[in-house]
């Protein structure tokens, strides 16, 4: 009986192990992407590392690419990136980008360089907000969509 308890006991730990282990995560996998109807978003190595960046412990640096795969006629409104507080239910901004004024325009594609992570994040939230082009001002609706990756 007690091989057999002895055995369980072993097999559970190495489950344990084993999927602790096997749990793939998407931003290990650089380049990472999620895709939609709309719009492709990849999560990639940063364009340069950031040389302020003194606990490379901490931060691990990533660039983010949207590009719009779907309808042409839409503008780019804002773009939105948060990541999760450990041991918490609030979420961090990471970076918000919002196309509200004239000369700042983000056509239907958007690239950010450089952005840093913690390392103790297992989330990346990116949120994306665009309008329909319309004649009449008054006739646009916003839509938005988000993009998880999990570590």
């Amino acid at each position: 009986m007690q091989k057999i308890v002895s055995c369980l006991l072993f097999s559970f730990l190495m489950m344990g192990f084993v999927s602790s282990n096997c749990l793939a995560t998407s931003l290990d996998k650089i380049p990472a992407m999620e895709s939609s109807k709309q719009w492709e978003v990849v999560v990639d190595k940063a364009d340069s590392q950031d040389p302020k960046s003194d606990k490379p412990e901490l931060y691990k640096f990533y660039s983010l690419d949207i590009k719009n795969i779907g309808n042409d006629n839409i503008e780019l409104v804002r773009v939105e990136a948060y990541r999760d507080e450990p041991n918490t239910n609030i979420e961090f901004e990471l970076f918000t980008i919002q196309n509200d004024l004239p000369e700042k325009n983000l056509s239907p594609a958007f690239h950010h360089s450089n952005f840093p992570l913690y390392t103790k994040a297992t989330e990346l939230k990116v949120v994306v907000t665009w309008i329909k082009k319309s004649d009449n001002p008054n006739d646009q609706r916003r839509y938005r969509e988000q993009f998880v990756f999990k570590q």
